[in-house]
C-alpha cells in the first residue's frame, strides 16, 4: 500500500522556539503577579494557540504521485484555513536534489508547470535528512518511470476536447448520464473581472476602511470594535467590486447577458468585449474556446471527511472577431457552458492551471495576521506603560 512521507519546514521547527518562549514569560509574568492573569496573559495564550495551529509542511503521496506543500492553520490535523497550497505531479518534475547544510537540510525541485514554464521549488527543513533523502531517493525513481508519460501528457493538450474528456474531468456534472446541453447561458455581472480602469476606485475605497481601522484600533484600544472594522474593511473590497462591475457592465444599447448557443452560431454579448459590442459568430469565426480548472478540496457531508473535486475557473473564447474578457466560475455555470459548447462541438480545449479555485481561502489567511496584528497593536500602549 503506497504511502506518505511528511516533512515540516524549518519555520515550523522554530516556532517550537517562540512557543517556549512565550510559555517561559507567560509563566514568570503570572509567578510575578500572584497567580493573576492579564490581557497581556490573555495575549501570549492567543499568540500560543496561533502558533500551535500554524503548519508548514511538505508531503508527498505516493497513492496520487503528487506533492502537495501547505501552509496554513490547522487543529487536531482538521483545517482551518489554509494560506498557501503547492501541488507539483510527479510526471512534472524534471530534476530533484538534496542537500544538507549542518542541521539544515535542502530539496531543490525543477519541474515544468501547467503553464509549461521551467520552476523551481525550494523546501527546508531541520534535522530530518533520513525523511528528505527518503523523498528524493523515490522520486527519482518515479521520474524514470514516468518520462514517458510526460511526453504523452504534453502532447494531449494540444488536442481539443470532448464530451467524453469532459465527462471523466467532471463526473459531478454528468453523473446521472442525462445533463443536456442548454442553449442560453446566462452571466452575471457583478461577478465579471473588475477593470482595469476601475481598480484603483476599489483599492481606494478598501484604503480608506483600512486606516480607520487602523486609527479605531490605536485610539481606543478596543480589540472587539478594531475586529469589528476589520470585518467591514474586507467585506468592503468585495461590495464596492460588486457594485462598480454591475454598472461598469451593464450596457444600455445592448443590455443582454446571455451566451446564446446552437449548432450553427454563437452569440456573445457586448458585456464580453472591451469594444461593447455584440458579436454572433460561425464556428469557423472561432479561434479556439479556452477552459481552465483545477483541483479543490469539498467536504463530504455528514462526515469529516474531504474529497478532490474538479472546478472549471475561467473561460476565454478567441475569435477572428476579437478576444474576450475571462470568464470566472463566479460569473457563470461554467461546466454547464463548456458542456453545452462540446455537444454542439464546438472548439474548446480544457487545461488544468495553477491558480486556486477558492483565492479568498488565501485571504482568509492574511486576515486571521492581520487580526493578530492589531491585538498586539492595542496591547502595545499597555506593555510599554509597565
Amino acid at each position: 500500500m503506497a504511502k506518505s512521507i511528511i516533512l515540516k519546514s524549518l519555520l515550523e521547527t522554530i516556532k517550537w522556539l517562540l512557543i517556549w518562549l512565550t510559555v517561559a514569560g507567560l509563566v514568570l509574568g503570572v509567578l510575578s503577579q500572584g497567580l493573576i492573569f492579564d490581557t497581556s496573559d490573555g495575549l501570549d495564550v492567543l499568540l500560543i494557540i496561533a502558533l500551535l495551529m500554524f503548519q508548514h509542511r511538505l508531503k508527498f503521496d505516493e497513492h496520487n504521485n503528487q506533492i502537495d506543500i501547505k501552509l496554513g492553520a490547522y487543529f487536531f490535523k482538521k483545517e482551518i484555513f489554509t494560506y498557501s497550497h503547492h501541488t507539483i505531479d510527479t510526471n512534472s518534475i524534471n530534476t530533484i536534489s538534496f542537500r544538507a547544510d549542518k542541521a539544515i537540510n535542502i530539496i531543490d525541485i525543477n519541474y515544468t508547470s501547467v503553464q509549461g514554464k521551467l520552476s523551481t521549488y525550494t523546501f527546508r527543513c531541520f534535522k530530518q535528512a533520513k525523511q528528505a533523502q527518503l523523498v528524493v531517493n523515490k522520486l527519482l525513481t518515479v521520474e524514470r518511470v514516468y518520462t514517458a508519460k510526460r511526453e504523452e501528457t504534453e502532447a494531449a493538450k494540444t488536442n481539443s476536447a470532448t464530451v467524453s474528456k469532459f465527462t471523466k474531468i467532471f463526473p459531478q456534472h454528468t453523473i446521472l448520464g442525462n445533463a443536456e446541453a442548454k442553449n442560453n447561458i446566462p452571466i452575471l455581472r457583478c461577478a465579471l473581472p473588475l477593470p482595469d480602469s476601475k481598480k484603483n476606485l476599489v483599492h481606494f475605497i478598501v484604503v480608506c476602511f483600512a486606516l480607520l481601522t487602523l486609527f479605531i484600533a490605536f485610539s481606543s484600544q478596543n480589540w472587539k470594535a478594531s475586529f469589528a472594522f476589520l470585518v467591514i474593511t474586507y467585506a468592503s473590497y468585495y461590495f464596492a467590486r460588486v457594485i462598480v462591475c454591475n454598472k461598469y457592465y451593464f450596457i444600455k444599447t445592448a443590455p443582454l447577458s446571455s451566451i446564446i448557443i446552437n449548432d450553427d452560431e454563437l452569440f456573445l454579448p457586448a458585456l464580453l468585449f472591451t469594444d461593447k459590442t455584440p458579436r454572433t459568430l460561425t464556428k469557423q469565426e472561432i479561434i479556439s474556446i479556452e477552459a481552465k480548472w483545477n483541483y479543490d478540496y469539498k467536504s463530504v457531508e455528514g462526515s469529516a471527511r474531504k474529497t478532490k473535486r474538479s472546478y472549471l475557473i475561467s473561460l476565454v473564447f478567441n475569435t477572428s472577431k476579437g478576444q474576450s474578457i475571462s470568464l470566472t466560475h463566479w460569473s457563470v455555470d461554467s461546466e454547464e457552458l463548456v458542456f453545452s459548447l462540446l455537444k454542439h462541438k464546438y472548439p474548446v480545449s480544457i487545461d488544468r492551471t495553477s491558480q486556486m479555485v477558492y483565492p479568498f481561502k488565501r485571504h482568509v489567511g492574511l486576515f486571521v495576521c492581520l487580526f493578530i496584528l492589531i491585538i498586539l497593536a492595542t496591547a502595545l500602549p499597555k506593555v510599554i506603560s509597565l
